[in-house]
């Protein structure tokens, strides 16, 4: 599910351990810089999340024209203030509280803000074509953060913890005799991608063979349909080593006719078939300080930094808040990166 929002939400206020004018703002696990005494606990206002493209009047009310991200300064993105990483915006409106803003709306269309979606290169778009009907086709999950649902795994549960790589998510498969590829926002379309020469899914997916190992496993397993989700590397900033113009792939999830794979099927898969996954980086029970103690650091893949890291739980379930449980843990690095890159 997708779940950009502007929620009206209660705020939580702690002093800034290096500024004497500023406070740290607090909803679920995200923080965000005030101005000291702007904001009392339990004060309502609108959290503005990261990736939201803010209309000029909202950012003269809130005294920051010039100050946030992008080309036209109206961008929110992750910033250090004084040592502290400071997440999104907290708003409340210099007039009246509309009577009808209570807690957990989402605000977002009544202030006109909206989701920034960067420009896809040429060679990362292609012609499009309606996916195949009455099969399994199916875009990627939204991987949401998990300060944004930090309860949603239970301390102790099993779980896996991946590396999450810096690239674009490529979708490949084969659906009764079809060979399809596209990306995470194109599938969201019920779109393909028609092969041609050049276009980066297509490309990769034909170096890495990996057409042929989805063949084997159907004719193997008796199936008819499957879906592979991975990463083609090498197309944004973070490079893993790579030349510029090369590419590289690592594979992070499987489809089939039965639904998504627990991730010891998905390995055993990767093993059989000679497909390269994402790294793993634990597998065991669940806790926040195991999960810090990932997030940041440096990519076992390549000598930068590392983007974060996803977890799920060794056996699919989903939530009704969230829905499929699948969450990504952001590096600060990452975020406050110069000249970063952002495709789906």
């Amino acid at each position: 599910m997708s779940n950009f929002a502007c929620k009206v939400r209660s705020v939580r206020i702690e002093v800034h351990p290096n500024a004497d004018l500023l406070e740290i703002g607090l909803i679920d696990g995200y923080q965000f810089i005030v101005a000291k005494g702007q904001f009392q606990n339990g004060d309502l206002g609108v959290y503005i999340p990261e990736q939201a493209i803010v209309p000029a009047p909202l950012i003269q009310q809130m005294g920051l024209e010039g100050k946030l991200a992008g080309s036209e300064s109206n961008r929110v993105k992750a910033i250090r203030l004084r040592g502290v990483v400071s997440q999104g915006l907290f708003y409340r409106p210099m007039t009246e509280w509309p009577s009808h803003w209570v807690e957990g709306l989402d605000v977002a269309q009544e202030l006109g803000i909206i989701k920034w979606e960067p420009p896809i290169p040429i060679e990362m778009a292609g012609e499009v074509e309606a996916a195949p009907s009455d099969t399994i086709f199916r875009t990627y999950t939204d991987v949401e953060d998990i300060k944004k649902y930090p309860n949603v795994l239970v301390e102790g549960e099993e779980v896996v913890i991946t590396e999450k790589l810096h690239g674009s998510c490529t979708i490949v498969g084969i659906l009764n005799g079809q060979r399809v590829a596209s990306s995470k926002g194109i599938a969201g379309k019920q779109l393909v991608i028609r092969e041609r020469e050049g276009n980066v899914y297509w490309r990769v997916a034909i170096q890495e063979g990996l057409f042929a190992k989805l063949e084997r496993y159907l004719a193997d397993t008796g199936q008819t349909q499957v879906l592979l989700f991975g990463e083609v590397l090498g197309v944004q900033d973070l490079l893993y080593g790579l030349k510029k113009g090369a590419l590289t792939y690592r594979a992070f999830d499987l489809y089939t006719e039965s639904g998504w794979q627990n991730p010891d099927v998905f390995g055993d898969f990767c093993a059989t078939y000679g497909v390269l996954p994402v790294p793993i980086l634990y597998q065991g029970a669940f806790s926040k300080e195991i999960l810090a103690q990932h997030t940041s650091g440096s990519s076992t893949l390549a000598n930068h930094l590392r983007e974060g890291v996803v977890v799920r739980p060794v056996v699919e379930r989903e939530q009704p808040e969230v829905g499929r449980v699948i969450l990504k843990s952001v590096s600060a690095d990452y975020l406050l990166r110069k000249g970063g890159t952002e495709l789906n």
